[in-house]
């Protein structure tokens, strides 16, 4: 199931027997003259939606398809964020579907250079699950 082809009673039926969903984040950043920008966040997505199509009780998130790419600015169409406002992202992201009842949220990387602020986003949200009542 692709949540953004589905319907929210949709969603929430499927949630009543699957908890689990995947989310495919990348960059948008030059891959040398030739290359796609796209390539770091279509990657995961195919591979998601491929998973998706062979197993009925798949979730795919949207892609979150803009990273952390400001080694790549000085190349046109790069879009990066900042480390700050890509960990408050991903926050939200993780927060609203768990608000929804996913207990279990998996994000598909395809760019290396998102590496070490989505585990200091997941140490944050850990670190305050784990402080909360």
């Amino acid at each position: 199931m692709l949540i953004h082809l589905s319907s929210w009673p949709e969603i929430d039926a499927r949630l009543k027997t699957v908890k689990t969903v995947v989310v495919p984040i990348g960059s948008n950043e030059q891959h040398g003259p030739t290359g796609l920008l796209g390539t770091d966040w279509l990657c995961p997505e195919i591979i998601a939606h491929a998973a998706e199509a062979s197993d009925e009780q798949l979730v795919v998130a949207p892609t979150f398809n803009i990273g952390m790419a400001q080694h790549h600015l000085a190349f046109a169409g790069t879009i990066s964020l900042r480390p700050s406002t890509f960990m408050a992202a991903i926050t939200d992201w993780v927060m609203s579907l768990q608000r929804h009842g996913f207990e279990r949220i998996y994000f598909l990387n395809g760019h290396g250079g998102n590496v070490a602020t989505i585990e200091a986003t997941f140490a944050e949200i850990y670190a305050d699950w784990s402080f909360a009542e």
